[in-house]
Protein backbone atom coordinates (compact mmCIF):
# COMPACT_ATOMS: atom_id res chain seq x y z
CA UNK A 1 0.00 0.00 0.00
CA UNK A 2 2.90 2.34 0.78
CA UNK A 3 4.23 1.80 -2.72
CA UNK A 4 0.89 2.72 -4.23
CA UNK A 5 0.57 5.88 -2.11
CA UNK A 6 4.13 6.92 -2.86
CA UNK A 7 3.69 6.39 -6.60
CA UNK A 8 0.40 8.35 -6.39
CA UNK A 9 2.19 11.27 -4.72
CA UNK A 10 4.99 11.11 -7.28
CA UNK A 11 2.40 11.16 -10.03
CA UNK A 12 0.68 14.21 -8.46
CA UNK A 13 4.01 16.04 -8.14
CA UNK A 14 4.80 15.30 -11.78
CA UNK A 15 1.39 16.61 -12.84
CA UNK A 16 1.82 19.76 -10.72
CA UNK A 17 5.28 20.32 -12.20
CA UNK A 18 3.96 19.96 -15.75
CA UNK A 19 1.05 22.33 -15.04
CA UNK A 20 3.43 24.92 -13.54
CA UNK A 21 5.78 24.65 -16.52
CA UNK A 22 2.84 25.07 -18.89
CA UNK A 23 1.68 28.21 -17.04
CA UNK A 24 5.24 29.60 -17.10
CA UNK A 25 5.36 29.08 -20.86
CA UNK A 26 1.96 30.76 -21.28
CA UNK A 27 3.05 33.74 -19.12
CA UNK A 28 6.36 34.16 -20.99
CA UNK A 29 4.55 33.86 -24.33
CA UNK A 30 2.01 36.49 -23.30
CA UNK A 31 4.73 38.93 -22.18
CA UNK A 32 6.78 38.40 -25.36
CA UNK A 33 3.67 38.72 -27.56
CA UNK A 34 2.61 41.93 -25.79
CA UNK A 35 6.09 43.39 -26.17
CA UNK A 36 6.12 42.55 -29.88
CA UNK A 37 2.71 44.13 -30.45
CA UNK A 38 3.62 47.23 -28.39
CA UNK A 39 6.96 47.56 -30.19
CA UNK A 40 5.32 47.23 -33.59
CA UNK A 41 2.75 49.92 -32.78
CA UNK A 42 5.56 52.21 -31.54
CA UNK A 43 7.68 51.67 -34.68
CA UNK A 44 4.72 52.28 -37.01
CA UNK A 45 3.86 55.49 -35.14
CA UNK A 46 7.45 56.76 -35.32
CA UNK A 47 7.78 55.93 -39.02
CA UNK A 48 4.55 57.84 -39.68
CA UNK A 49 6.16 60.98 -38.18
CA UNK A 50 8.44 61.35 -41.21
CA UNK A 51 5.45 62.06 -43.41
CA UNK A 52 3.93 64.38 -40.83
CA UNK A 53 6.85 66.75 -40.17
CA UNK A 54 5.85 69.98 -41.84
CA UNK A 55 8.27 72.70 -42.90
CA UNK A 56 7.15 76.18 -43.89
CA UNK A 57 9.99 78.26 -45.35
CA UNK A 58 9.79 82.01 -45.89
CA UNK A 59 12.33 83.84 -48.03
CA UNK A 60 12.87 87.51 -48.70
CA UNK A 61 15.56 89.70 -50.15
CA UNK A 62 17.55 91.13 -47.29
CA UNK A 63 20.05 93.21 -49.23
CA UNK A 64 21.29 93.82 -52.77
CA UNK A 65 24.55 95.70 -53.15
CA UNK A 66 27.76 95.62 -55.19
CA UNK A 67 29.07 92.57 -53.33
CA UNK A 68 25.98 90.48 -54.12
CA UNK A 69 22.53 89.46 -53.02
CA UNK A 70 21.65 88.40 -49.47
CA UNK A 71 18.47 86.37 -49.04
CA UNK A 72 16.99 85.84 -45.58
CA UNK A 73 15.30 82.50 -45.01
CA UNK A 74 13.16 81.64 -41.98
CA UNK A 75 11.86 78.09 -41.53
CA UNK A 76 8.95 77.07 -39.33
CA UNK A 77 9.05 73.38 -38.30
CA UNK A 78 5.77 71.81 -37.18
CA UNK A 79 5.20 68.53 -35.35
CA UNK A 80 1.51 67.55 -35.60
CA UNK A 81 2.08 64.26 -33.73
CA UNK A 82 1.90 63.37 -30.06
CA UNK A 83 5.53 62.23 -29.99
CA UNK A 84 8.31 64.77 -29.37
CA UNK A 85 11.48 64.33 -31.43
CA UNK A 86 14.70 66.01 -32.49
CA UNK A 87 15.92 67.07 -35.92
CA UNK A 88 19.26 68.30 -37.17
CA UNK A 89 19.52 72.01 -37.97
CA UNK A 90 18.08 72.24 -41.51
CA UNK A 91 20.26 72.84 -44.55
CA UNK A 92 18.63 75.21 -47.06
CA UNK A 93 19.34 75.25 -50.78
CA UNK A 94 18.00 78.02 -53.05
CA UNK A 95 17.37 77.27 -56.73
CA UNK A 96 16.32 79.54 -59.56
CA UNK A 97 15.08 77.88 -62.75
CA UNK A 98 16.60 74.56 -61.69
CA UNK A 99 20.06 75.95 -60.89
CA UNK A 100 21.44 76.32 -57.37
CA UNK A 101 22.09 79.98 -56.55
CA UNK A 102 23.05 79.60 -52.90
CA UNK A 103 22.88 77.50 -49.78
CA UNK A 104 22.97 77.93 -46.01
CA UNK A 105 25.77 77.06 -43.64
CA UNK A 106 25.97 73.49 -42.38
CA UNK A 107 25.32 73.55 -38.64
CA UNK A 108 25.76 70.50 -36.37
CA UNK A 109 22.99 71.30 -33.90
CA UNK A 110 19.93 69.39 -32.71
CA UNK A 111 16.54 71.09 -32.47
CA UNK A 112 13.88 69.61 -30.19
CA UNK A 113 10.30 69.84 -31.38
CA UNK A 114 7.67 69.12 -28.70
CA UNK A 115 4.56 67.03 -29.31
CA UNK A 116 1.94 69.09 -31.16
CA UNK A 117 4.46 71.94 -31.20
CA UNK A 118 6.72 73.89 -33.48
CA UNK A 119 10.11 75.51 -33.69
CA UNK A 120 11.17 78.49 -35.79
CA UNK A 121 14.63 79.04 -37.20
CA UNK A 122 15.10 82.67 -38.11
CA UNK A 123 17.55 84.75 -40.08
CA UNK A 124 19.47 82.18 -42.06
CA UNK A 125 21.33 84.57 -44.37
CA UNK A 126 22.24 83.10 -47.74
CA UNK A 127 24.78 85.11 -49.68
CA UNK A 128 24.77 84.98 -53.47
CA UNK A 129 27.82 86.72 -54.97
CA UNK A 130 27.04 89.15 -57.80
CA UNK A 131 29.19 87.13 -60.21
CA UNK A 132 27.01 84.07 -59.56
CA UNK A 133 23.88 86.08 -60.33
CA UNK A 134 25.34 87.23 -63.67
CA UNK A 135 26.62 83.79 -64.63
CA UNK A 136 23.46 81.95 -63.63
CA UNK A 137 20.81 84.24 -64.96
CA UNK A 138 20.69 87.93 -65.70
CA UNK A 139 16.91 87.69 -65.58
CA UNK A 140 17.07 87.13 -61.82
CA UNK A 141 18.94 90.39 -61.27
CA UNK A 142 16.68 92.31 -63.69
CA UNK A 143 13.55 91.03 -61.95
CA UNK A 144 14.92 92.04 -58.53
CA UNK A 145 15.97 95.50 -59.76
CA UNK A 146 12.57 96.07 -61.39
CA UNK A 147 10.82 94.88 -58.19
CA UNK A 148 9.07 92.09 -60.10
CA UNK A 149 8.01 88.89 -58.34
CA UNK A 150 10.79 86.29 -58.39
CA UNK A 151 9.88 82.62 -57.98
CA UNK A 152 12.58 80.61 -56.27
CA UNK A 153 12.70 76.99 -55.09
CA UNK A 154 13.65 76.49 -51.44
CA UNK A 155 14.85 72.96 -50.67
CA UNK A 156 14.91 72.03 -46.98
CA UNK A 157 17.08 69.07 -45.98
CA UNK A 158 17.35 67.67 -42.45
CA UNK A 159 17.47 64.43 -40.49
CA UNK A 160 14.73 63.37 -38.08
CA UNK A 161 16.15 61.61 -35.01
CA UNK A 162 13.59 59.07 -33.81
CA UNK A 163 15.90 57.85 -31.05
CA UNK A 164 16.58 54.41 -32.47
CA UNK A 165 16.64 55.47 -36.12
CA UNK A 166 17.57 58.56 -38.15
CA UNK A 167 15.38 59.35 -41.14
CA UNK A 168 16.40 61.81 -43.88
CA UNK A 169 13.82 64.49 -44.71
CA UNK A 170 13.73 66.58 -47.90
CA UNK A 171 11.07 69.01 -49.07
CA UNK A 172 11.08 71.57 -51.90
CA UNK A 173 8.78 74.59 -51.87
CA UNK A 174 8.36 77.24 -54.58
CA UNK A 175 8.19 80.72 -53.08
CA UNK A 176 7.97 84.27 -54.37
CA UNK A 177 10.79 86.36 -52.97
CA UNK A 178 9.48 89.40 -51.18
CA UNK A 179 11.32 92.64 -51.87
CA UNK A 180 13.01 94.63 -49.10
CA UNK A 181 10.95 97.51 -47.77
CA UNK A 182 12.34 100.87 -48.77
Amino acid sequence: MDVIQSSGRLYQRTIKKEVMETWKKIAVGTVVGGALIGGTVYVVRLNKMNAELETVPMAKIHKLDLSGLTIRVDVQLKNPTRTPFKIKFPFIKLMYKGTTVGSSQVVDKDISIPAFGEAVIQQMMIRVPLMNIFSLSGSLLRAIQNKEPVKIDVKTLTTIDLGWKKVPYTKTDTLTLSQPKA
